[in-house]
């Protein structure tokens, strides 16, 4: 366990000396968010905070172990190339988005193909337990994979419209899945989400509520994608699975947002057909309508809004680990 601390505050460290160097680096490249439309801010705000956060989980997980070698098993670093290889797809497709704007086809394809990279290590979710019974999945164990995986990406994506809400919300999950992952002998994915979370923890100074600086697709997408994959270690591998309901627990609230976006996006408007061309367009047009500007409707303040989302996120994480079967 003290290793992971050590990964996480060495994370968090370096995170608090990047973030500042990112966001006036950006703003004098003139990557910044404008507000106006959908987004809630009222100012221009530096939006490549993902480089900021991705930067420091990397530096501190190959830092780490060479402050602390007898603490580190050499073996874990061939678990973690497919997630090597696989983030920095989704890194690479989100910091090309933030830069220069990817439409939403090519960054989808990017995520199945990631999706792919990890299946194809052995990374899947090959049976579902539910109240006690299992189900092995057997062929349907690849698309089910892939949904989670894009799925849960995508989620974490689409809660990024409010300041520090991803990001709070990503180091509530993580932490969760973090203390199960670590219980269950996972050590590779576990010490991906102790230098994950440390990060996000320490880019909360710059990220809450009023934000000098956001996530970016290449924080928000990275972020989803590595909780998601991680956490299908914990879900899948060990003596016993993990029943369903702890997972969808700790991820409750950016599944249920985008779920209720995808029923919502997809039903036709003002009484026309629907045809598959037309879904597909819909699915992809933003709004201002998902669970955080629904609150802020309600005429709550947005430190208000982001406070009870995480409030929401750390009842069900301790409900999910009280549940969780763990030795």
């Amino acid at each position: 366990m003290t290793f992971y601390l050590l990964l996480g505050l060495s994370s968090a460290a370096l995170a608090l000396l990047m973030t500042p160097l990112v966001s006036r680096g950006s703003i004098r490249l003139g990557l910044v968010d404008a507000p106006g439309g959908r987004k809630v801010h009222a100012q221009s705000v530096s939006r490549l905070g993902g480089v900021a956060v991705v930067g420091a989980t990397v530096l501190a997980m190959i830092l780490v172990p060479f402050w602390a070698p007898e603490r580190f098993d050499p073996a874990i670093w061939s678990t973690l190339q497919p997630f090597a290889a696989a983030g920095a797809l989704i890194f690479g497709v989100g910091l090309l988005d933030d830069v220069r704007g990817v439409g939403p086809w090519p960054k989808l394809g990017t995520q199945i193909v990631a999706a792919a990279v990890m299946m194809a290590s052995g990374l899947l979710i090959q049976r579902i337990t539910v109240a006690g019974a299992t189900w092995e999945l057997g062929w349907l164990a690849w698309p089910i994979t892939t949904m989670w995986i894009v799925g849960l990406t995508n989620a974490f994506n689409l809660i990024d419209g409010m300041d520090g809400l991803a990001t709070g919300v990503a180091a509530l999950a993580g932490s969760a899945c973090g203390v199960i992952l670590i219980l269950r002998g996972h050590p590779a994915e576990a010490m991906v989400l102790a230098a994950l979370v440390g990060a996000a923890v320490a880019f909360l100074v710059f990220n809450f509520t009023p934000a000098s600086i956001f996530l970016g697709d290449s924080g928000s997408l990275l972020i989803g994608f590595l909780l998601a994959t991680t956490a299908i270690a914990g879900w899948q591998k060990g003596a016993t699975a993990l029943a369903a309901g702890v997972p969808l627990l700790i991820f409750a609230l950016p599944l249920a947002d985008v779920l209720t976006t995808i029923v919502r996006r997809g039903r036709p408007r003002s009484g026309g057909s629907l045809t598959a061309a037309t879904a597909l367009r819909q699915l992809v047009e933003p709004d201002r309508q998902h669970i955080h500007h629904r609150l802020l409707a309600l005429g709550w303040s947005p430190s208000r809004t982001v406070v009870v989302l995480y409030l929401i996120t750390a009842v069900l994480s301790l409900l999910a680990l009280a549940t969780a079967q763990t030795p």
